[in-house]
This record gives C-alpha cells, sequence and structure tokens, in this order.
C-alpha cells in the first residue's frame, strides 16, 4: 500500500512540474579521417572511419547525420590542416551554416566546437568547407585531428 501512495505522490508531482521521464534510445557516433583529404569548395566534409555507430544515424559515405527523433542532441567537430592552408570548415543544418571553425595558416593549432541543437526528424547536419571558390586540405595521420562525433541526449 505504502509502495503505491509512493508512486501516484510521484507521478502527480511529475504532472505538476511538467517532467516525463522515459528512456531515449542510445544514438551516437564518433568518425574520423584515416587520410589527408581535399575538399571541394562547398563541398561536405566525409569522415570516412567511423570509430563508433550507434542506431546508424551518420553515413560515412556521404557525410551526413540525419536525426531519426525530435530531440535534444550534441555536436563536435575539430580541425587541423597544412600549415600553408586556410581553412574554414562550418557545420550545416538542412543547407545553413549554423556554427564556424577555422584554421589560420602558417600555424599547426586545432580548432574545435561543441554544439546543443535542438532537432526535428529528419533534420541533417553536416560539415562543409566553407569556401565558395578554394579547395580545402585537412591534415590527417590518423591520430584523430579532424573528427565529427554526435549523440542524441534526449527525445522531446
Amino acid at each position: 500500500m505504502l509502495l503505491l501512495i509512493s508512486l501516484l505522490c510521484f507521478a502527480i508531482q511529475v504532472e505538476s512540474y511538467g517532467y516525463v521521464y522515459h528512456r531515449s534510445p542510445a544514438l551516437a557516433f564518433t568518425a574520423m579521417l584515416y587520410s589527408h583529404k581535399t575538399i571541394g569548395a562547398r563541398a561536405v566534409v566525409r569522415y570516412d572511419h567511423v570509430v563508433t555507430s550507434l542506431g546508424g544515424a551518420y553515413r560515412s559515405t556521404t557525410g551526413i547525420f540525419t536525426a531519426p527523433f525530435r530531440g535534444l542532441y550534441s555536436f563536435s567537430y575539430s580541425l587541423m590542416s597544412y600549415p600553408s592552408n586556410e581553412v574554414h570548415l562550418e557545420m550545416v543544418k538542412n543547407g545553413k551554416r549554423v556554427f564556424k571553425v577555422y584554421f589560420a595558416p602558417h600555424t599547426y593549432p586545432q580548432s574545435s566546437q561543441t554544439l546543443y541543437l535542438i532537432l526535428n526528424r529528419g533534420d541533417t547536419i553536416c560539415i562543409e568547407n566553407s569556401f565558395f571558390e578554394r579547395k580545402a586540405t585537412l591534415y590527417e595521420d590518423t591520430g584523430g585531428y579532424n573528427t565529427f562525433s554526435g549523440t542524441l541526449i534526449r527525445i522531446i
């Protein structure tokens, strides 16, 4: 009887605060470049070495993540290039720029970005070379310098 009363009180509390607990499915990916890549102007970066793939939402053949659920997602991407090469990469949601990372010439630092985005089912996320008229060469020696990761935090 005490258990029933406790569950009823919890249900009332959940209803009054507007919280509904449900378990979100496991959905996560991490992909990286496995070799040097030259990316065409406005082209999508295809991270070809998939390290983790739960849920099948990232396609290494296209470089595109497609959200299978409406929810809160976290995405990260990193960039490293040759010292002689200036690179601008941007995260693109449904064809529109969300954020950009930049790699200055004559250096070897990395740039990275982590974002939290609310996506609808079917929304797409990818990383593109943001130059309109110039190719970009990304450095890689299997060290994980150029990566793209995402995970579903919670279905909403």
